[in-house]
């Protein structure tokens, strides 16, 4: 498990280099204008709690590691409520009809924010315990990366705003150890470093890591074009394809 680890933390120390993570944590940029990326990440946040119930879930496998993904998503799952809570408090709530929202979730500026769900969901349905448990890791340590930055927005926010924004916002963060966590991988944390993986599994993991990087690159790309190049007034149209 040390080579996969590893491999995982090399990956996050590229994606802390992305412009994404340069424009969140600027100082000279308004921390709003900063966290433009809220409406922009709507179908991957609120798609994220589906992916937590419906697909990575298996409540009648006994795979430890298996009951160590069970566990951390009854944790996941509950962040889109702070979602919602936190684009109200930024001012996102505004009236669109119905066919505008849908226009704006499915415009072509968010692709590969919507890609990162279907992406994910394909990545799962039939992985393994084990290779759910690395997909786990991976996509951890990637929002311990991305809730770094924007709780540096979103305190600066707070301080002149007055809100606790939680999901952009120290909270979030805290959980966003970038590791699964739980009761029950501490109880099994030292079987799990212990464990050696097969040669394809080894194989299969690194594999994994790789796709899970090539998600993301996609979905911070969507993030970080939109947050730069909109407005926190902009009204929220997007054009389809």
């Amino acid at each position: 498990m040390e080579q996969i680890n590893r491999y995982i933390a090399e990956n996050n120390q590229k994606f802390a280099d992305h412009p994404l993570i340069d424009f969140l944590r600027d100082p000279a940029i308004d921390p709003q204008q900063r966290l433009l990326i809220a409406p922009c990440m709507a179908f991957f946040a609120m798609g994220f709690s589906d992916l937590n119930r419906y697909v990575y879930r298996e409540v009648d496998d006994g795979d430890m590691f298996q009951a160590i993904v069970n566990e951390h998503t009854l944790e996941d799952e509950r962040h889109s409520a702070w979602f919602i809570s936190d684009c109200k408090k930024l001012d996102f709530n505004q009236a669109l009809t119905f066919t505008e929202a849908m226009c704006f979730l499915w415009g072509r500026e968010t692709i590969g924010v919507r890609r990162a769900i279907y992406d994910f969901s394909a990545l799962l349905r039939y992985a393994t315990p084990f290779e759910r448990y690395v997909v786990l890791e991976a996509l951890e340590g990637h929002g311990h990366v991305l809730f770094s930055a924007t709780c540096q927005a979103a305190e600066e926010l707070s301080a002149r705003t007055g809100k606790e924004y939680v999901f952009f916002g120290p909270h979030h963060l805290a959980m966003e150890t970038g590791h699964a966590t739980g009761e029950t991988v501490a109880r099994l944390q030292d079987e799990i470093d212990l464990y050696q993986p097969s040669t394809e599994q080894h194989r299969k993991a690194i594999a994994l890591v790789d796709k899970v990087y090539e998600i993301f690159t996609r979905y911070n790309d969507d993030l970080y074009e939109y947050a730069s190049n909109h407005r926190p007034d902009d009204r929220l149209i997007a054009k389809l394809y």
